[in-house]
């Protein structure tokens, strides 16, 4: 399996998540091999130096807390 077949998988699976705790519960076992293979998948830029928990929190945000975000300000 390619790295963007697992990067295309991981988005997949965050997609169905509902809380940023469920994303980082996800991702925190990752290799942080994996971890920067994904960032740089999604196009996250400067991530090559952070911390492994660092790096977690930035995934979940660009993948699950923008939509949560959004989803927030929408009901407003």
């Amino acid at each position: 399996m390619s790295s963007r077949d697992v990067a295309t998988g991981a988005v997949e699976q965050l997609a169905t998540m509902t809380s940023r705790a469920d994303g980082t519960a996800y991702l925190s076992p990752w290799p942080l091999r994996d971890l920067r293979e994904l960032a740089a998948e999604l196009g996250l830029r400067g991530v090559g130096g952070l911390r492994k928990a660092d790096l977690v929190e930035r995934l979940v945000e660009h993948t699950i807390g923008y939509r949560l975000t959004s989803t927030a300000l929408r009901r407003r």
